[in-house]
């Protein structure tokens, strides 16, 4: 008989990874650089940071790296849902309320009841409603991600994830190369399922942490490549990196982040374990999801009507975005995720004692 006590689902919470903290907060300060010098920051900045649209392909990978790690602790698949959902949605929900107090104060007229509950679903597209913020893009990516990795799940297929990834990744090929025979249901699929252009990055996350954990680099070095030159291929296949970076350059970053994550493998990021890196790190989920909206507004607010210097404020509007990830992070996603977890530890724990309990009572024999 197996019993379940109250702390078992707290216990299989794995222990940090300072190095992919690091490597998400500098993506998350990338990805705010980006936009806060694109447009009409860029004229008056007379430069911009294009690179910082790649921050996104970083998240990516360390999200097939994490994800992976967590849904091969648990033991059935209420844990994994309960543990994205507390990670994801008190933080989202909090950040998306305070987007929408910007919205209704600068463009009153852009936002109604409807859009403001179909993007508190992080998918709004499949309500056909755009994002409130454009960072809100790679929402639906990762849910989409978490639900194919939890039918692997489910199906008792993690043990076999390297081969399932690969077989994904020629159907993704495919997928794109035949567009001629369902050019409608195409456009359609690659706007609702977007992780059919980025899947390749979360599988070389997968195969990294296989390969940290179980070293065996002449397996997994040619099941990386394959999925690094898939991410070659999918670069103007729907991803927003194709708009802003050239191809080459493109290839040449998915290449370096690849590199990095066989350093961190090999042990060799520890000096990325620097206090304001990790700082970043612990609010990248919350900075990322508060800066485009919230940080434009206050840029161009401070620049067209304060008139105050452009490198002024936009270290203003970095340092606000900053403050409010800080706060958010420290009092809503840090304590939500902590409360929605043990109750549902206890939940749990408390139902399996109540069965345990009716089976005690029952007669011999009828067990």
């Amino acid at each position: 008989m197996y019993t379940h006590t109250t702390t078992d689902f707290q216990k299989k919470a794995p222990a940090r990874l300072h190095e992919l903290d690091a490597l998400r907060g500098i993506s998350a300060f990338s990805v705010m650089l980006f936009h806060f010098t694109i447009n009409a920051n860029k004229q008056k900045l007379g430069w911009a940071f294009n690179s910082g649209v790649t921050g996104v392909d970083i998240f990516f990978m360390i999200s097939g790296f994490v994800v992976f790690l967590s849904i091969s602790k648990i033991k059935n698949w209420q844990d994994f849902v309960v543990k994205r959902f507390a990670r994801l949605y008190p933080a989202f929900w909090s950040c998306l309320l305070i987007t929408v107090s910007f919205v209704l104060l600068f463009e009153p007229e852009n936002i109604n009841a409807f859009s403001v509950l179909a993007n508190a679903t992080m998918v709004p597209s499949y309500f056909s409603v755009e994002d409130l913020d454009g960072s809100y893009w790679t929402l639906v990516i990762e849910l989409t991600f978490y639900f194919w990795i939890l039918i692997i799940h489910i199906f008792k297929g993690i043990n076999r994830i390297e081969y399932i990834g690969f077989f994904t990744i020629w159907a993704v090929i495919a997928f794109h190369e035949f567009t001629l025979f369902y050019p409608n249901s195409y456009l359609s699929v690659t706007q609702k399922v977007q992780l059919v252009n980025h899947f390749p990055l979360f599988y070389s996350g997968i195969l990294f942490y296989n390969m940290k954990n179980k070293p065996n680099w002449q397996r997994y070095i040619p099941l990386i490549l394959c999925s690094l030159f898939a991410s070659f291929y999918l670069h103007d296949k729907g991803g927003r990196s194709q708009y802003i970076v050239s191809a080459h350059l493109h290839y040449l970053l998915i290449t370096l982040f690849h590199l990095i994550f066989a350093l961190f493998c090999l042990d060799k990021l520890r000096f990325l374990k620097f206090p304001p890196l990790l700082f970043l790190g612990k609010i990248s989920y919350c900075l990322y999801l508060i800066h485009q909206y919230v940080g434009l507004r206050l840029i161009s607010t401070f620049t067209d009507d304060f008139r105050i210097n452009i490198y002024f404020s936009l270290s203003l509007s970095i340092t606000i975005c900053i403050s409010i990830a800080y706060l958010v992070n420290r009092f809503v996603e840090k304590p939500c995720n902590r409360l929605i977890r043990n109750y549902y530890s206890k939940k749990f724990a408390d139902n399996i004692r109540e069965n345990n309990i009716k089976e005690m009572r029952l007669p011999p024999g009828c067990a």
